[in-house]
């Protein structure tokens, strides 16, 4: 798990430069008021979904993990908060279908991460996380980036 700001994001460019490249100059172009939807970067292997959703409580069964993808997640608008921890020896409530699982994980033993635009989040294959934690009544625009491990592999 990397969480950092915005301004050293280049400094990740190491785990891929060609895809690094490509997100910084998409990730520039987008603001709070860019359309909802997926956006291809380099096809199935790199993508982004800009999302606007109001926030949820914390649920103890709703630990996210993916197998193929990386996730780097970051706000345009709103604040939010992800809790972390590794899925080692958790139980699983959904199994994959077909990146994404569930698994159980109370607070204790997570690190909650308070993300707010000029911040991400990179969660890596088999690092849990649950986004989307807070008030009910607030709301965020987010982008979250999926970028197949094979393309960080060395």
């Amino acid at each position: 798990m990397i969480f950092d700001s915005m301004n050293r994001f280049a400094s990740y460019a190491k785990l891929s430069p060609e895809v690094w490249k490509k997100l910084a100059t998409f990730i520039a172009g987008c603001t709070p008021e860019t359309p909802a939807g997926r956006y291809e970067i380099d096809g199935d292997k790199v993508y982004a979904m800009i999302q606007g959703y109001n926030l949820h409580e914390f649920n103890a069964d709703k630990l996210e993990n993916h197998r193929e993808f990386v996730d780097i997640q970051l706000l345009l608008e709103g604040a939010e908060t992800i809790w972390w921890r590794t899925v080692d020896g958790l139980e699983v409530t959904e199994a994959y279908t077909p990146d994404i699982a569930f698994f159980r994980s109370g607070k204790e033993g997570s690190v909650p991460l308070p993300l707010a635009p000029g911040y991400f989040a990179l969660f890596l294959p088999e690092e849990g996380h649950q986004p989307g934690v807070g008030d009910p009544a607030d709301r965020v625009v987010k982008m979250v980036v999926k970028i197949h491990r094979s393309l960080l592999e060395a």
